[in-house]
Order: structure tokens, then C-alpha cells, then sequence
């Protein structure tokens, strides 16, 4: 069944008329080869650009396909916006990443790069790597990167936390060539507590929301920022992205399926106070924690998922299951200025079908 029967908003104002964007979460999506990947966010480009299409996101995990090569042949075949939800921390040193960055730049025409750093899943990268001070990392990150990118000298006394991390030995660095793109610093998408919202607010141009927190969670968070930003020496209004968690298939049950990758790692790294303000059993997430914990994988975990998560985060099943879920979010993009709403993780099953259905069926009958 599709989204035929759909009414238009009721009222003009509350119709998003902002960009659109698509994520690839590299993890999730695994079964796709770069040049497959690269041929879906050309299908995109394709079927939704006259719908606001403008931006393709990728993300960064250990042991799945480089978030750097990745980005920079995306950014070299399709004429779209790059962002990364997100770039990790811990898996490259400061001037490496801006290196990278600054060399996608050299791709992109001119073409903003929205560079989303966050310091990675705590279910899996606690037992692959030393996930060292998340919040003092982001914010010498944050520093260290608009310093760099603005051609600057970054010194190594401005960021002594990422400085011992990496053994970095130089008493500063500088990029000797130029960022040809403007690369904006974007926070997220994780669990935005009170003093992760004062860290965005102060360092970041701008903030990825996920829908998985549900409304409520959303509206207090961009309360919070608001107010935090009032007092922050960054002059330029807070940039806001909502990531869209859903999973849509003309299968239904499949959709729901899919989504347990997704689910798996989130609820798997959630404390169990936060699992029970969401009505999910801490004790049915035993399992898929421990998964976790063996490094077992995507694929093994989500298999462990119970239903109860799927349907207490994320928005699956058929467009026409999904249609009053997603209506309610895309009015809340607009009444609250969000800048872009990104089809986000689990997406679906089968991306061209997913592609095909938001294309066809779901935003024109947003728009």
C-alpha cells in the first residue's frame, strides 16, 4: 500500500520547505560496494533533486569501508553536498583528519562540506579503542579543526588532550595548502545530555538531531541550545539537521527486520534508566550488549533485537504504516527551523526502493 490517500498539511506554515538529505551509514549498509554506494547517491541525486535533494552523509566505524575514501569518490562523481554523521576522534589524529578533509575539499566545486564529528558508539568503541575524555576531545577538536582549516597555526599546547593521545611531538602544525570549500562543524547525532548541548552551543556551527529521542527529548534540546548559543562567542546562528530514523519498505515486516541493525548498537550503549524512560526492558538488551561486548558484529546482534526497541524508536513498515509518524516530524522541522531533514539510518532494506519510495510517493505528498 502506498501514500496515495495522503492529505496535504493543513496549514502552509507548517510545510518544510528546507533540504533534504540522504545517510549512508557505511555499517549498516554494508553489503554495498563503494561503487554501488556511489550509484545510489547518484539514484538519489536523480529521483529527488527537484524535491530539495542537495546532501549525501556518510560515518565512520572500524573494520567497515573508510569514511575518507568513501567521501572523497562520492564528492568526486555526484554534484551533492558531502557531510559525515559522524567522523570519529579516536581513529585518526587532528591534522590527519583535517588533511583529509581539506583534500575532499579540492573535489566538491566550491560546495560546502558539513563535517559531523562525535565521539563514536560507547557499545563498540569501548572495546576497540580507549574512548579518552569524549567531551574535552570534542571541544580540542572542534578547536584544533577551525584553526586548521582557516590556514592557521594549530598549537600542540591548544589541544594537550588529543596532543598525548596521538604522541603528536610538534610544537604546532599547519595545513600548507589551502581548504577550497567552506567545512562546517557539525555535533552529533548521540544522546545530547545538558552538558553535551553547552559543548555544541560554544564550539560547533551546528547540531545533528536525531528522531529516535522522540519529540519531547528534540524540543528540550533545541531549548537548551538555544539559550546556551545566546551566550556563545560564535556570532552565526546554530545550523540544526534533523536525522529521520525510519525504515521504509513496501515490505512492511522486512522494514521492521532492517531496523534492528540500527536498534542493536543504539539501545545496546543506552544506560538502563535511559532504556526505561524509552519503555524498552532493560534486561531483554542483555543480550545484544554482550554481543557487543564479544565483537561480534552488526549482523549477530541484531539478530538478539527485540521488537519492543524497533517500535519504541524507530518509524518502520510500509509509507502508509509510516505517514502520520513522518507528517509530525516534517512539521516540526519547520516550525522549528531545522535547515535540512536527513532520511537517516536504518532507511530500509533495499536503498533503491528506498530511494524510489521518498522520491515518489512520500515527499512529493509533503511538499
Amino acid at each position: 500500500m502506498g501514500c496515495d490517500g495522503w492529505s496535504a498539511m493543513p496549514n502552509q506554515e507548517r510545510i518544510f520547505t528546507g533540504e533534504i538529505g540522504i545517510h549512508y551509514p557505511l555499517h549498516v549498509l554494508n553489503r554495498y560496494s563503494l561503487p554501488e554506494l556511489i550509484g545510489l547517491a547518484e539514484r538519489a541525486w536523480q529521483t529527488m533533486e527537484k524535491l530539495g535533494f542537495s546532501q549525501v552523509w556518510t560515518n565512520d566505524n572500524l573494520e567497515y569501508r573508510s569514511v575518507l575514501a568513501s567521501s572523497a569518490a562520492i564528492a568526486a562523481r555526484v554534484p551533492v553536498k558531502l557531510g559525515t554523521a559522524v567522523t570519529v576522534p579516536y581513529f585518526r589524529n587532528p591534522v590527519d583528519l583535517a588533511m583529509a578533509f581539506a583534500t575532499i575539499s579540492e573535489l566538491t566545486n566550491g560546495r560546502e562540506i558539513s563535517l559531523g564529528l562525535g565521539p563514536g558508539s560507547r557499545s563498540i568503541l569501548k572495546h576497540q579503542v580507549e574512548r579518552a575524555k569524549p567531551l574535552a576531545i570534542m571541544a580540542e577538536l572542534a578547536t584544533g579543526l577551525r584553526k586548521l582549516f582557516a590556514g592557521e597555526a594549530l598549537r600542540s599546547s591548544e589541544i594537550p588532550i588529543l596532543a598525548s593521545y596521538f604522541h603528536m611531538n610538534a610544537e604546532q602544525y599547519t595545513l600548507r595548502f589551502k581548504t577550497r570549500s567552506p567545512i562546517r562543524l557539525y555535533y552529533g547525532p548521540s544522546l545530547l545530555k545538558p552538558a553535551v548541548l553547552d559543548l555544541v552551543a560554544r564550539h560547533f556551527d551546528g547540531v545533528i538531531l536525531q528522531t529516535l529521542y522522540g519529540i519531547p527529548d528534540m524540543e528540550a534540546s533545541l531549548e537548551r541550545l538555544q539559550s546556551a548559543r545566546s551566550q556563545s562567542a560564535l556570532s552565526e546562528p546554530l545550523r540544526k539537521v534533523m536525522l529521520l530514523n525510519a525504515s521504509v519498505s513496501r515490505d512492511g515486516q522486512a522494514a521492521r527486520q532492517h531496523a534492528k541493525r540500527f536498534v542493536s548498537h543504539i539501545v545496546s550503549g543506552w544506560p538502563d534508566e535511559v532504556l526505561k524512560t524509552k519503555g524498552i526492558d532493560p534486561q531483554a538488551i542483555q543480550a545484544v550488549r554482550q554481543a557487543y561486548a564479544e565483537n561480534r558484529g552488526v549482523d549477530y546482534a541484531a539478530s538478539l533485537t527485540p521488537d519492543e526497541a524497533v517500535d519504541r524508536l524507530i518509524i518502520a513498515g510500509t509509507p502508509a504504516q509510516c505517514k502520520e509518524r513522518i507528517a509530525e516530524l516534517f512539521a516540526l522541522a519547520a516550525r522549528d527551523g531545522f535547515t535540512q531533514v536527513t532520511l537517516g539510518v536504518p532507511l530500509g532494506p533495499d536503498i533503491p526502493e528506498v530511494i524510489d519510495l521518498w522520491g515518489t510517493e512520500i515527499l512529493p505528498a509533503l511538499r
